[in-house]
C-alpha cells in the first residue's frame, strides 16, 4: 500500500512538470509571501489526500512538498456511488492500531521534474480530545504552520550553514509537526507515535 500510495502521488507530482500545452497544473488555493521563499497550499484529489504545500525558494536547487493524508481514506477502495456521493470500504484492519491516523511526507523536487522523499512518516495527530471539530481541523493547521516555517527563516550570504537552503536540509520536520500539533491540540505532552515509513538516511 506504500507502494501504490508513493507511485499516485508522484504521478500526480509531474503535473508541475508537464509540457505548458498539456500541463493542467494543480489549483492553488493560497499563497504567502516572506522574503526568501514562497508557500503555496495546493488542491490534491489523490485518495486520503488533506492538505498539501510547496515551498518555493530564490535560492537552492529545488523546491519542497509538504503532503498530510487520512489513512483511514486513504486504506479504503472505491466500491460504488449513492446520490454523487462515492462509497468506499477499509481495506486494511485497523483494530489493533487506532492511534495512527494520518501519513505525513515530505519531499524534495528538482528542477528536472524529480521527486525525492525526504521522510514519510504515519502520526497520531488527533490524540484523545473529544472535540470533533478539533480533531478534524487541527492536523490541518498543525501542516499549514509546519509549511510557513519556512517563511520565518533568514537567509545568510556569508555563513554558507546559515543559507536559507541549508537550514531548510537541516529541518527537523517530524520534530516541527509534534510543535505544532501540541499547540493546535492544547496537549504539551502529545505523543505522535511515528511509525517511519521511509526516511533518506535511513
Amino acid at each position: 500500500m506504500q507502494i501504490i500510495w508513493l507511485e499516485r502521488l508522484r504521478r500526480w507530482i509531474k503535473r508541475f512538470f508537464r509540457p505548458k500545452k498539456r500541463r493542467t497544473a494543480p489549483t492553488i488555493l493560497k499563497r504567502w509571501y516572506g522574503k526568501h521563499c514562497a508557500v503555496l497550499r495546493l488542491e490534491r484529489n489523490t485518495p486520503g489526500g488533506l492538505s498539501t504545500y510547496r515551498i518555493t525558494s530564490l535560492y537552492g536547487s529545488y523546491d519542497y512538498l509538504v503532503t498530510l493524508d487520512n489513512l483511514r481514506e486513504l486504506h479504503t477502495e472505491l466500491v460504488g456511488e449513492f446520490e454523487g456521493t462515492p462509497i468506499r470500504i477499509p481495506t486494511l484492519d485497523y483494530s489493533h492500531n487506532t492511534a495512527i491516523t494520518h501519513r505525513f511526507a515530505v519531499f524534495r523536487l528538482g528542477r528536472d521534474g524529480s521527486s525525492q522523499p525526504i521522510g514519510i512518516w504515519d502520526v497520531d495527530l488527533q490524540g484523545f480530545t473529544a472535540n470533533y471539530s478539533l480533531r478534524e481541523i487541527a492536523p490541518k493547521r498543525a501542516l499549514c504552520g509546519v509549511a510557513l516555517r519556512s517563511l520565518s527563516i533568514i537567509h545568510s550570504t556569508k555563513t554558507p550553514s546559515l543559507s536559507w537552503a541549508s537550514q531548510m536540509d537541516r529541518m527537523d520536520w517530524l520534530g516541527l509537526l509534534r510543535e505544532k500539533i501540541r499547540a493546535e491540540l492544547q496537549n504539551p505532552n502529545h505523543n505522535l507515535k511515528a511509525c517511519i515509513i521511509l526516511h533518506e538516511s535511513s
